[in-house]
């Protein structure tokens, strides 16, 4: 049985500045992050309502003064799986790692993009940047093996145009760094990216790359490989038909834990923006066409992203084969 998950993002705050942050046109540099009793009232309530896994959103969470005491408090109410979604930049820090395990966190999403430097930076705009991702990498899989992270490590790029191409080698590279989960997400045309063309592909452009790390997944790497925001009927005739491998590395809403989201807002007259991700990422953030009320994946499809639709138009889809 799933856990019923929960995600929490106490304000938008980061160290990092990703040309496809969602928020980052938005992100005020002086806004004040989520008060920690906001925050704690939160994840009690949560609770009460029978979430037993929690994660942490951003901006960046770890860099949120009182993130410790939250992943505390979280494990201390009963939350079996306790996550940070990050860059990993203050998990590179031994010393922050160690607080984080004696405060109860039991999983870490990495979000990198590449194992080359110079895409990593290109995407990031950092310098530097892939070292620290590196270690925080290295020091997470050391205490996944020592048995101290007992919900694992995993990675979360966001599949573009630039990393594409080197879809297979970033999954050996980090294979070899011990990582044996990783989930790439179609880039959202958004934010800074919302026409850059050479930053947000087609998806006919990286479906060979896609399937080419599926073939050799299969073969031999072995990893848990999931794609997130690519629709069904972009896949080959020929993939359309293995029900079993479309539920294995494409099926979004049967992979992913149920999920509420919490954005707090940093004034607290604001309140609090909650729902349900796979609700809004299907009703608001993508849409649908006409061919797909004709699409056997209809019911589980989550559809098109509206600003790609936007950006590249529709002529790309069409009813899946029989």
């Amino acid at each position: 049985m799933k856990l019923k998950n929960v995600e929490i993002n106490p304000g938008r705050l980061c160290n990092n500045k990703c040309v496809f942050c969602m928020s980052g046109e938005e992100r005020d540099d002086h806004e004040p992050w989520a008060d920690p009793e906001r925050m704690k009232a939160e994840i009690r309530m949560h609770h009460e309502q029978g979430a037993r896994s929690l994660g942490f959103l951003g901006g960046e969470p770890s860099t949120y003064p009182h993130i410790l005491d939250c992943i505390r408090y979280a494990r201390e109410l009963g939350y079996q799986r306790v996550a940070l979604c990050t860059n990993g930049t203050r998990l590179a820090q031994q010393e922050f790692l160690e607080k984080a395990l004696e405060a109860g966190l039991t999983r870490a999403t990495i979000s990198v993009h590449s194992h080359i430097p110079e895409i990593e930076e290109r995407l990031v705009e950092v310098p530097g940047i892939l070292e620290k991702k590196l270690q925080a990498i290295d020091n997470l899989v050391a205490v996944r093996r020592a048995g101290r992270l007992p919900d694992n490590v995993s990675l979360n790029p966001v599949l573009n145009r630039l990393n594409a191409p080197h879809m297979e080698a970033f999954a050996r590279f980090f294979a070899a760094r011990g990582i044996d989960d990783i989930r790439f997400n179609f880039i959202w045309p958004e934010s800074r990216v919302s026409e850059d063309k050479t930053v947000v592909p087609q998806f006919k452009d990286v479906m060979p790359y896609v399937l080419n790390l599926i073939l050799k997944n299969e073969r031999g790497l072995k990893l848990r490989v999931t794609f997130g925001g690519i629709p069904y009927c972009v896949l080959p005739p020929a993939m359309q038909r293995r029900q079993g491998l479309i539920e294995k590395y494409f099926y979004e809403e049967g992979n992913d834990l149920p999920t509420e989201v919490s954005f707090l807002e940093p004034d607290r007259k604001q309140g609090v923006q909650r729902f349900n991700w796979h609700r809004k990422g299907r009703d608001v953030f993508r849409g649908k066409i006409a061919a797909c009320q004709a699409c056997r994946f209809d019911p589980i499809c989550m559809g098109i992203y509206q600003s790609y639709m936007r950006l590249y138009g529709t002529e790309e889809f069409s009813t899946p084969h029989a």
